[in-house]
């Protein structure tokens, strides 16, 4: 089966021909790519890396031999084939769901909506921050944060114009944040301190990633002071359950157009193009790799 692999940490995936996996194994139809894939390619994701070479991505849209689609959760997600290790690895897609859409629910949108419903739990009184609110993550959150019915919701970027447009306000990462009771933060870093800072007593900051940087440094006042709660979530430590009845919320809310994605699709054999797109920090675009052909 052809499949996108690493030779070097640090490089550039390209596709093979490897054996196909034993097992309950399902056909890929799409597959995606997500900030966490390239962390673990460059070698800076806090779990480790495999051993190169290794095939990457860790979502697909997947076929059965009873013709039921399922995402995908599991490593090795970018291949014509995918071997199921637990069923808790799949959740089925209503016919009515594209693959760009049941990817642009999975890892990267999923994790911003269990952010807001499930991690920080919005509520109508609240004003939700979300910064890096241009990417699939962040647009994710802060949608979700408008579908909750938060009383202002406040998107921070780097690109402003790139922040939906349901946003109350679109405002430069890099300069003063204003308090929110929610803070829902996959960058850390300088943009951490500076929002922790402005938060009000009783916020609740959700940590979701470092694309801004691994170390932030808190003052204890921030914390202590203000009663804070820091909590934080990696996608693979949510529980199957919460995993996939969110899946199914944020798939109802996709397909009704109260959630919203740009895609950009290419080919399986321009995985190492998409691989620099995604790794340009911002690709702003939920990038779906086309894995069987038309």
């Amino acid at each position: 089966m052809r499949a996108a692999r690493l030779h070097e940490l640090g490089g550039l995936p390209r596709v093979d021909e490897i054996p196909a996996p034993d097992g309950q194994v399902l056909a890929v139809t799409s597959s995606t790519l997500n900030p966490i894939d390239i962390a673990i390619g460059s070698g800076r994701f806090y779990g480790g890396s495999p051993e190169p070479p290794y095939v990457i991505g860790s979502e697909a849209v997947a076929v059965a031999s009873d013709e039921r689609r399922y995402w995908y959760y599991g490593r090795g997600a970018i291949a014509e084939h995918v071997a199921v290790d637990d069923e808790t690895q799949l959740v089925e897609l209503p016919d009515a769901v594209s693959d760009g859409l049941a990817l642009a629910c999975g890892i990267a949108g999923l994790t911003g909506w269990l952010a807001v419903s499930w991690r920080a739990a919005v509520t109508p009184d609240d004003t939700v921050l979300v910064l890096g609110a241009s990417g699939c993550l962040g647009r994710a959150a802060l949608q979700g944060a408008r579908v909750l019915g938060a009383r202002r919701v406040i998107g921070a970027a780097r690109r402003v114009d790139a922040v939906p447009d349901v946003a109350d306000a679109a405002i430069p990462i890099d300069g003063e944040l204003p308090p929110a009771d929610v803070v829902i933060d996959p960058v850390w870093g300088d943009a951490a301190e500076r929002a922790l800072a402005a938060a009000p007593s009783g916020v609740r900051f959700v940590q979701l990633g470092q694309s801004g940087g691994a170390t932030a440094t808190l003052q204890s006042a921030w914390v202590r002071g203000k009663f804070a709660s820091v909590l934080g979530q990696t996608f693979g430590a949510v529980p199957a359950e919460v995993r996939a009845r969110g899946y199914r919320e944020l798939c109802e809310h996709a397909q009704a157009g109260r959630i919203t994605f740009e895609l950009d699709s290419y080919p399986l054999e321009r995985i190492a193009e998409a691989w620099q797109r995604q790794s340009s920090g911002s690709p702003r675009a939920k990038i779906v790799i086309a894995v069987a052909p038309d």
